[in-house]
C-alpha cells in the first residue's frame, strides 16, 4: 500500500497534468459522505468543498448522499508556486 505522502504526491501530479497539458480550467472530485479517507486527500490537493448532492447516487440498496469538491486552475498554481 502507498503511503499517505506517496498518494498525495500523486494526485497533486494528475492535478497539475490536468491543468497544465489538457488545458482544463476546474477539476472537480466526488465521494460518498461516509468516505472520509477521500474527502482529506481531496482537502490537501486544495480542492474546495461545494456542497453536497443529496440521496443522488444509488449503491448497494439505498440511495446515498455524495460530497462535491473541486480546485481552479488559478487556485491550484497559487497554492503550489515552485511546486
Amino acid at each position: 500500500m502507498l503511503s499517505d505522502t506517496i498518494q498525495l504526491r500523486a494526485i497533486k501530479e494528475l492535478v497539475k497534468f490536468g491543468f497544465e497539458k489538457i488545458q482544463l480550467n476546474r477539476i472537480q472530485g466526488k465521494c460518498d459522505i461516509d468516505n472520509i479517507g477521500s474527502e482529506k486527500v481531496m482537502l490537501k490537493v486544495g480542492m474546495y468543498f461545494e456542497g453536497t448532492l443529496r440521496k443522488n447516487e444509488f449503491i448497494k440498496g439505498e440511495f446515498r448522499d455524495t460530497k462535491i469538491f473541486s480546485i481552479l486552475k488559478e487556485e491550484f498554481f497559487l497554492s503550489y508556486q515552485g511546486y
